[in-house]
């Protein structure tokens, strides 16, 4: 039961890191990206009532690490954070009305095998608030990560077209 409730957990993170990314997705294919537009938007990329809510949410599990029914608490915690900043994604006043196009799917999968790195860290050692961690780092560090995986995209590409050329 534990096992399913931790997995359900899971969910509103997914949600949320896929609205995030998205919304990343277009201003990383609307403007170049490079320090100089990182600092005139730096609190478009990070978020800091997210960097609040997340410290929060390490600073409990640090202190009631032994506790005896806080695996409970700490579940409910993490879906309860995800969830309000899920609804919260509606108020944003940055958030893009945007259509992915057939060109972002490729870079989506890449998003998706990304996202599930946290998933695995928890079906490989069990450690759910080390995955939940790693969620909260995932979803803070978007901009990056969605940087990366389009880069990773523009990469295979080159080399797809590269060989079909030959």
């Amino acid at each position: 039961m534990k096992k399913i409730m931790i997995l359900a957990s899971f969910i509103p993170w997914l949600l949320y890191f896929f609205s995030l990314c998205k919304n990343t997705l277009k201003d990383v294919k609307a403007n170049e990206i490079n320090s100089e537009w990182i600092k005139n938007n730096f609190l478009k990329v990070f978020h800091l009532d997210n960097l609040i809510l997340f410290a929060i949410f390490i600073i409990f599990t640090s202190i009631y690490h032994s506790s005896g029914k806080i695996f409970l608490t700490k579940i409910l915690l993490f879906s309860s954070i995800n969830l309000y900043l899920l609804a919260n994604r509606y108020y944003d006043k940055n958030k893009y009305q945007y259509n992915i196009g057939n060109d972002d799917i490729s870079t989506i999968l890449i998003l998706v095998i990304i996202s599930l790195i946290p998933i695995s860290i928890y079906n490989i050692t069990g450690w759910y608030t080390v995955s939940y961690s790693v969620m909260f780092a995932f979803a803070f560090f978007n901009y990056f990560i969605v940087i990366l995986a389009k880069k990773i995209n523009d990469l295979l590409i080159k080399r797809t077209k590269r060989k079909n050329e030959k």
